[in-house]
């Protein structure tokens, strides 16, 4: 029964990871909320509630994402399925602008998640993790080759595609990277960071109208969003 209850578990967890990537922070707590009695204590929700909570910070500009941090931290240390507390863990300090630690996170992420894929090649969660931290690690073909086995094993096709979006904006192949998002966006128009970067892709093949477009449905999906303010100055400075 343990292991079907952390199945069951991951499920949730992977769902409110889901919205939050999105930055659909509201959608992401009704999720959590909702199965919070059941699943409370599993590493996998305590990982999402981690990271709710550190998008809710970011979002009033009030809080901290240090409490969040150090919950992945714990979890990554101690739990079992710990390459997705690593990853976020990594993706919060990358937040604060500590790119080395952030980079020994994403590191750290990569090994424990190759190690879930050696025992079970057919587990997606661990295939987007390890594509996903190699990704931030520069490693684009193992990435891509991970990347497109989760998608193939069920995980969700929006995170894929965003990822998929980065390997390319890395590689400086701008039309990919927007073909890539455009896929992601397909599957869910409501994905919020997906618009910033697709915005910059189009930036770069010289579409500005797409460009502006795109940065103002960013700003209007997730107006205290981390690129919100760069994209708000851009529109600005735009007469956008």
């Amino acid at each position: 029964a343990d292991t079907q209850s952390s199945d069951e578990a991951a499920v949730v967890a992977n769902a409110a990871i889901a919205q939050l990537a999105g930055w659909e922070n509201q959608e992401a707590r009704k999720t959590l909320q909702a199965k919070k009695g059941k699943f409370g204590n599993t590493p996998e929700f305590k990982t999402a509630w981690a990271l709710l909570e550190a998008q809710e910070a970011v979002e009033s500009g009030k809080k901290s994402i240090n409490p969040s941090i150090t919950t992945m931290s714990q979890m990554a240390k101690s739990a079992a399925n710990d390459f997705m507390a690593s990853y976020w863990e990594a993706e919060l300090l990358y937040l604060q602008s500590k790119n080395n630690e952030a980079l020994a996170a994403w590191k750290t992420a990569s090994a424990q998640a190759q190690k879930a894929v050696k025992a079970d090649p057919n587990d997606a969660t661990a295939q987007f993790y390890l594509g996903a931290a190699l990704v931030r690690q520069k490693k684009f073909d193992p990435a891509l080759k991970a990347l497109r086995l989760a998608v193939r094993g069920g995980f969700d096709e929006a995170m894929v595609n965003y990822q998929i979006g980065f390997i390319y904006l890395f590689q400086q192949k701008w039309n990919d990277a927007r073909k890539a998002f455009d896929l992601g966006l397909e599957v869910n128009p409501r994905f919020a960071p997906m618009y910033f970067w697709r915005g910059m892709a189009w930036d770069k093949l010289g579409k500005k109208d797409n460009y502006l477009l795109d940065l103002d449905r960013y700003v209007k999906l997730a107006p205290n969003g981390p690129e919100a303010a760069k994209a708000r100055a851009v529109l600005k400075s735009m007469g956008g």
